[in-house]
């Protein structure tokens, strides 16, 4: 009679005595949080960057679209898992990388909300401009009251208040961001 050989017995080591089991999702967590950090500091540059000095509609409006993508991406960034078990270190980084990303959020909200405005009052600025100008050169003058006209000035001049109270905001955001961006 012939005997069929035997297959090997493998035996499995549990996976709480094999150290690869341990390390690897330790490993992984760490390696979520280096991602975040990279992520944020690269979002700080950028932002710190294009915090500038809008002197035109256009450029107030690249301010925005610049601030609507830097925001979408951190909207878009997968946190690491806050739910997983960290260990002091891990957790501490965790938690200034998580106080970093919150702030961040809110400047690039502040600075939305400050361009949109800042669009918005040089759309409209223009606008005035405009329909002054096409009045006064067309003959319209005469018919243009002095309400009318003492009206538009103040829109203008509000909106030239509302403008110069923006850029000062903005010119301040920089400095505000530098050390968060330096503390990597």
């Amino acid at each position: 009679i012939s005997r069929s050989p035997t297959p090997p017995v493998f035996i499995i080591p549990s996976v709480v005595l094999n150290p690869i089991f341990t390390v690897l999702p330790r490993l992984y967590r760490m390696e979520q949080i280096n991602e975040m950090e990279t992520m944020l500091t690269s979002v700080e540059e950028r932002m710190a960057s294009l915090v500038d000095k809008p002197s035109t509609r256009i450029q107030a409006c690249q301010l925005l679209a610049n601030a609507k993508e830097l925001q979408k991406e951190v909207a878009n960034f997968m946190l690491p898992d806050l739910e997983a078990e960290y260990t002091e270190e891990e957790g501490d980084r965790l938690d200034l990388a998580l106080d970093r990303y919150n702030v961040l959020r809110q400047k690039l909200a502040d600075v939305q909300a400050k361009a949109e405005t800042l669009c918005v009052c040089w759309n409209k600025l223009d606008q005035d401009v405009t329909e002054l100008t096409k009045l006064l050169t067309s003959g319209g003058g005469s018919k243009v009251t002095i309400d009318r006209l003492e009206k538009s000035i103040a829109q203008l001049r509000d909106m030239f208040t509302v403008r110069k109270d923006i850029m000062e905001e903005l010119n301040t955001a920089p400095s505000d961001m530098a050390p968060a961006a330096l503390e990597m």
